[in-house]
């Protein structure tokens, strides 16, 4: 089980590395060659350390490439007074360390920007992958799944970008600094390395815990922002109930375990901080006690190696901190790359470009179709939907849909709309099939409002402009006319730029409806579905809309879902639906003549 998990871990880093790499490309590379060139700069910065020391303590360095490269530089610049010497090395020290500061500068912008770049990028190809994917399939995902990955797993992943570059940083700093080391006393490096070596084997196992660690803390996030979601959607049914404690006590409880794992990935992350700087002090004081009592090492050397030795815990300790962060992130990552594959695996037929005239005016037609929902109770719980549905719907036809819950009604209309594909047979408009281009071309003109109409977290003005950003003010105004909300956007404080609330949760029922429908009708549909969608007005508010709606010029073809008999005979024609099947077609008593509205809407 160990060596699975192990190997799990391990591929799920190979497989970020190399998409991280992929989405560097060019700039990825100008990152690491401004890396490498800071590395440089500091590896020359501390090259100078020696000649210095040797100047400064009057003591011969190495007698080896620096102390010959130290006196050609003299001789060049012909200085031979020590105080000379000690002015040139440190001016070219000066200047090393300004070019290394605007080095540095330029290399943690291109970070930040590769960081950024690769979250947004995550981001951007689930919601295309959303998008693209077909209703009936993105309706059986979580939507607390998908908020939790595009919120807290993506940030988790940019924080492991970020420790992937820091760590790139440091491993750069480290082979800069143990060349120096090299350079300067070979036989001390080799020591070294195999030191760290075998302390880099004794960290593996404290990876694959922070592994396992950030497996079960993203799991715990997931299920808080599921409870959270859970309750705010039934919040009122909660308060008015006087069941808001219990889920307080389960969102506690729920805390204190989410709170233990960081403090366990903490702790587990301070004690291995712990046994490197104690590994790294132990390796310094043997390193020292061999370079003076096996190698006799010059003081000058001996001072810079000390030098340069610590500043490498830095480095190595940045390299640790940021192995550990990765494994920790390392299950969001995962959790992103499952999400990504369940949505390239959805079904989708929509073009990402789609030519206007792709679709003629023209009567919709279904002819035997039939769709059912997948199961959801196992195989032997029958499957809701239509079966052999054959009707056409003319355009500017004002069509009633009745029937009982189930029937079927809500399919329809979701068929009717491209929400769904046929199982069987096929819809058409104007003598197209809806689909490919011509399917998306319809979506642009369709009006659609449900019984709990969505409205955002915005000004009415904002609400609407979603379906028709290029609506006016005057053009919303009478949107809001047809849907008789144009007296109750006025009579607010501010008018369209009143607030609607969460979810409209600052309007009333009918309210919400009022306006969700005015924002169908902005979008000046060919067809407009409303399911439901004055099922918390009145009957004469309701009269008053069918009426209004009848009084648009041109008419869109207007499908009405609803259980009041008064509302479907309010329509030209009614449809009856049972068991997912069409077992009434007839004319009603409007269909000789319309129906006055009470206020006409002025256009």
């Amino acid at each position: 089980m160990a060596a699975a998990g192990g190997n799990r871990w391990t591929d799920q880093l190979r497989r970020f590395l190399r998409e991280f790499g992929s989405f560097a490309g060019r700039k990825g590379l100008a990152a690491a060659v401004l890396v490498a060139a800071a590395a440089l700069v500091e590896g020359l910065g501390l090259v100078l350390i020696v000649p210095l020391l040797g100047i400064v303590i009057g003591a011969q360095a190495s007698g080896g490439r620096l102390d010959t490269a130290a006196k050609s530089l003299f001789a060049r610049f012909g200085i031979e007074r020590p105080f000379g010497q000690l002015a040139l090395l440190l001016g070219i020290f000066c200047l090393l360390m300004v070019v290394r500061a605007l080095v540095i500068a330029a290399r943690d912008v291109r970070v930040a920007e590769l960081q950024a770049g690769f979250v947004a990028d995550r981001r951007a190809r689930i919601v295309d992958k959303l998008a693209a994917a077909r209703w009936d399939q993105l309706a059986q995902l979580r939507h607390a799944r998908v908020t939790h990955i595009m919120s807290g797993d993506i940030t988790r992943i940019g924080a492991m970008a970020n420790q992937a570059l820091q760590c790139a940083i440091a491993v750069a700093l480290l082979l800069a600094q143990a060349i120096l080391v090299f350079l300067l006393a070979p036989a001390l490096a080799s020591l070294m390395l195999a030191l760290l070596a075998l302390v880099t084997v004794l960290f593996i196992p404290g990876v694959r815990k922070m592994h396992a660690l950030g497996g079960t803390a993203t799991n715990a996030s997931l299920s808080l922002l599921t409870m959270t979601s859970h309750f705010l959607g039934g919040l009122k049914l909660a308060m008015s109930q006087n069941l808001q404690n219990a889920f307080v006590a389960e969102f506690r409880q729920s805390l204190r375990a989410q709170t233990q794992l960081q403090v366990d990935a903490a702790r587990h992350h301070t004690r291995r901080r712990l046994a490197l700087t104690t590994s790294s002090a132990a390796i310094a004081a043997v390193l020292v006690l061999v370079g003076v009592g096996v190698f006799d090492v010059p003081p000058p050397v001996l001072i810079t190696l000390l030098l340069i030795m610590t500043r490498m815990v830095g480095p190595a300790a940045q390299i640790q901190q940021g192995v550990q962060q990765i494994a920790f992130a390392l299950p969001a990552f995962g959790k992103v790359i499952e999400l990504e594959r369940d949505l390239a695996a959805l079904p989708g037929d929509r073009p990402a470009a789609v030519e206007a005239a792709a679709l003629r005016d023209g009567p919709i037609v279904f002819r035997d179709v039939s769709f059912r929902h997948p199961a959801e109770g196992g195989d032997g719980e029958p499957r809701r939907g239509v079966s052999h549905l054959s009707l056409t719907i003319r355009p500017g036809e004002l069509i009633g849909i009745a029937g009982p819950s189930g029937a079927g009604k809500t399919t329809f209309a979701d068929l009717l709309v491209g929400l769904y594909p046929p199982d069987q047979g096929r819809v058409t408009v104007g003598g197209t099939a809806l689909q490919g281009a011509a399917l998306s071309a319809w979506h642009d003109r369709v009006g659609y409002v449900s019984q709990d109409p969505f409205l955002f977290h915005d000004s009415i003005r904002r609400n609407l402009a979603f379906a028709n950003p290029e609506a006016s003010e005057a053009d919303m105004w009478y949107a809001l006319g047809i849907s008789g909300a144009d007296a109750l956007v006025r009579a607010l404080a501010q008018g369209l730029d009143s607030v609607a609330g969460e979810r409209g949760t600052l309007l009333s029922g009918g309210e919400r409806q009022r306006i969700a429908l005015a924002r169908a009708v902005l979008r000046k549909p060919a067809l407009l579905v409303l399911d439901e969608a004055t099922n918390a007005l009145d009957v004469a508010g309701e009269r008053d809309i069918i009426a209004r709606l009848r009084a648009i010029v041109p008419r869109p073809a207007i499908v009405i879902i609803a259980h009041r008999p008064d509302s479907i005979a309010l329509c030209d024609r009614m449809l009856r639906f049972e068991d997912g099947r069409c077992v009434g077609d007839k004319d009603t008593d409007m269909a000789a003549g319309p129906l006055e509205p009470r206020i006409v809407a002025q256009q």
